[in-house]
């Protein structure tokens, strides 16, 4: 299941713009830049919407962000925008998001996607881990 339309949302943490235009089932909205969960509940509070008239584009901006039709321009060229109520928008996004975690059990808190599991079957020499190497020809 696929997010009916594409969505730029700004990051409540950092600031910096994500843009998201196949949100599906199972894919996780966080910041490309700090990597913070973009959909919570407190997103309601802290951002408004707006769609493209022209292609249905929808931003989530935050409240300060300065954002006016006619002014402001999406990515497809149109500069006319419609105010969306952004409780059903992000209400729909967490769905999308929660229900690809219930599909495949990837739903752990615990899980750093930064750092890679401690691998205990590294040799304690670092060298031969080098030395065994399939690729290299001795």
């Amino acid at each position: 299941m696929a997010v009916e339309q594409p969505f730029l949302i700004e990051c409540p943490a950092c600031g910096i713009d994500n843009l998201y235009s196949d949100f599906k089932t199972g894919s996780s909205a966080v910041c490309n830049q700090c990597r913070e969960k973009l959909l919570s509940p407190n997103l309601i509070d802290s951002h408004k919407a707006h769609t493209c008239d022209n292609c249905g584009m929808a931003f989530i901006l935050k409240n300060e962000t300065e954002f006016m039709s006619g002014e402001s321009e999406c990515q497809c060229g149109g500069s006319e925008f419609s105010a969306v109520d952004i409780g059903p928008f992000v209400a729909d996004l967490q769905s999308v998001e929660a229900s690809g975690f219930e599909e495949d059990g990837s739903n752990d808190d615990d899980f750093d996607w930064c750092r890679s599991d401690p691998d205990d079957s590294i040799d304690s020499d670092y060298n031969n881990m080098f030395d065994d190497d399939p690729g290299f020809a001795k």
